[in-house]
């Protein structure tokens, strides 16, 4: 009996390999021209600050008496940073305090003269007794003293009247002449007058005291505003976010001289990667760009790369000499966007003055597949144009 075998198919090996390619090959190849990789451009920098160095200066003499900050820590606007001691200027503001409440009590006493109204004085005055207590009596020593004057003119004046009034009927019988009556009457309104003069005189007087003394205290209070401000000064505070640079006086008890330079600032608002570019570079370059900051300080595994924008290009090459001769670069500047920044990792970091790191400028895209034949388009090319 015949036994039927099964049917078995030999493969080519090679047509297996071949078949197995082109089946991966074909993917790739639709990947590669779809997938995109960024072209860039690499240069080494170094971070530093746009702006100058602030010199922080004493506005007034004095002495030191704090300094809150070290070289190298950053510090933020508004920041107190030293303190001065300006014990000269305390004692000039407490003068001119004690003198502003002096010249507000008479003030108080002279409109209680003049408009006659009840003695009040200012919460200043109050806080100096001897002043309103002063005043006080002075007020009650006036009043008396004007009252008595005028009592004594009254006093007359009711004689002088009654004298007039019992000669008015003489004069009707003709015992008196009529020159005599007219010297009583006389008499009379001079009392009168003198009254009212007296009481004029004591006004005018206040008066002329009063716009004396209120414009004392405004000169009094603009010398005590700018004392004041120059005592506040007394705090020296940083102008803007920087790095404490170079502290030039660090002794406590130090004297100084107004314009004495205390310390140096490095502001940190406008920090850039100042990035050495190749010539053979600056064509794909342009402001605006966005570039990749990988610093040295910062572990690139951990940390990760930081955004930038390229904000400057130098408009010519740079010649540096180094120990390999003579190297032309173009000098670009990418932002950081601040002090204190996220890398791509997420993390907050601290970007200083001086730190060192590579720039990867993105000048574009390419194909993966474009990459790839790349080599294959210019070996083909140069052969063709070869004698």
């Amino acid at each position: 009996m015949k036994v039927d075998l099964p049917y078995t198919i030999k493969l080519n090996p090679l047509a297996v390999i071949l078949g197995s390619f082109f089946i991966l090959l074909i993917p790739f190849l639709l990947w590669s021209y779809f997938a995109k990789l960024e072209q860039i451009s690499r240069a080494n920098g170094q971070v530093i600050a746009v702006s100058k160095k602030q010199a922080i200066q004493s506005a007034n003499d004095g002495v030191v008496k704090d300094i809150y900050v070290k070289e190298g820590q950053l510090v933020k606007k508004g920041e107190v940073i030293a303190r001065l001691e300006l014990s000269e200027f305390k004692a000039d503001v407490e003068a001119i305090k004690a003198n502003i409440a002096a010249t507000e009590a008479h003030i108080s006493r002279l409109k209680a003269e003049v408009f006659k109204k009840d003695l009040v004085f200012t919460p200043l005055s109050l806080e100096y007794p001897e002043f309103v207590s002063s005043q006080k009596e002075l007020f009650k020593r006036k009043q008396d003293a004007l009252n008595d004057e005028i009592k004594v003119l009254q006093s007359a004046l009711k004689l002088a009247r009654d004298e007039l009034n019992l000669n008015l009927p003489l004069v009707e019988k003709g015992d008196i002449g009529a020159t005599e009556l007219i010297r009583l009457k006389r008499q009379v309104a001079e009392l009168e007058g003198e009254i009212i003069n007296k009481r004029n005189k004591y006004l005018q007087e206040s008066q002329s005291e009063l716009t004396k003394y209120e414009q004392e205290l405004s000169t009094l209070k603009q010398e005590f505003t700018d004392k004041s401000v120059t005592l506040e000064r007394a705090e020296i505070y940083a102008p803007v976010d920087a790095i404490v640079n170079n502290i030039l006086i660090t002794t406590k008890g130090a004297k100084l001289r107004a314009g004495d330079i205390l310390m140096e600032l490095v502001p940190t608002d406008d920090l850039v990667i100042e990035a050495k570019l190749k010539p053979s570079e600056i064509s794909f370059i342009k402001i605006g760009q966005k570039a990749l900051v990988k610093l040295d300080a910062y572990d690139f595994s951990l940390y990760g790369s930081f955004d930038g924008e390229v904000k400057h290009i130098s408009s010519d090459t740079i010649l540096e000499k180094t120990a390999k001769g003579d190297e032309y670069f173009f000098r670009v500047l990418v932002s950081l966007n601040g002090k204190e920044v996220f890398s791509k990792a997420g993390k907050k970091v601290t970007i200083l003055p001086g730190m060192g790191g590579q720039i990867d400028i993105i000048t574009g895209e390419r194909t993966v597949l474009s990459y790839l034949a790349k080599p294959i388009i210019k070996t083909l090319d140069e052969s063709f144009t070869e004698r």
